[in-house]
């Protein structure tokens, strides 16, 4: 059993249970989402072709994450003319978990939330760094810098040293 729709200008062959990336979606986490329209139906042995889409047929498919696609670098060159150019961009994307294909007239499986959700990839928060316990007094009126970029004073020359 399976359907082909389009999406984004895109057209996907899906079945109950595939994993599928598009192009970004305004749904929430968790929820299920109808994708129309469907443009062919293979189910039981029957392949069911619309003219140019399949009536009251639909998908029923869960969101599981908002991802972003791979980096992209783009450059432009124009020989002799001194022209270079790079930019890039990262895709917004939303991957779907095909729940259901579904007739005419049939409701969309519960939005209950997923059991699993992905974790959250990047960098994990740094812990808080332990306080100072030995601190010099500040100055009335002045900002004190922190510890990181507080300079160290310089050695004293002593009285057997020349300077160059």
């Amino acid at each position: 059993m399976y359907a082909i729709l389009r999406q984004g200008g895109h057209q996907y062959r899906v079945a109950p249970g595939d994993r599928l990336l598009i192009d970004r979606l305004g749904a929430e986490v968790g929820t299920v989402i109808a994708l129309e329209p469907v443009l062919l139906v293979e189910a039981d042995g029957t392949t069911t072709v619309g003219t140019p889409v399949v009536e009251g047929a639909r998908v029923a498919a869960r969101v599981v994450a908002h991802p972003r696609g791979a980096k992209l670098r783009v450059f432009t060159y124009k020989p002799k003319k001194r022209h270079r150019r790079t930019h890039g961009h990262r895709s917004e994307l939303t991957e779907l978990r095909v729940e259901a294909l579904l007739g005419a007239g049939e409701p969309l499986p519960g939005s209950a939330p997923a059991p699993a959700t992905p974790k959250p990839r990047g960098r994990r928060p740094t812990a808080a760094a332990p306080a100072a316990t030995s601190a010099p007094a500040a100055e009335p009126g002045r900002a004190q810098a922190p510890e990181s970029r507080r300079r160290t004073p310089k050695p004293a020359a002593s009285a057997g040293e020349e300077k160059e």
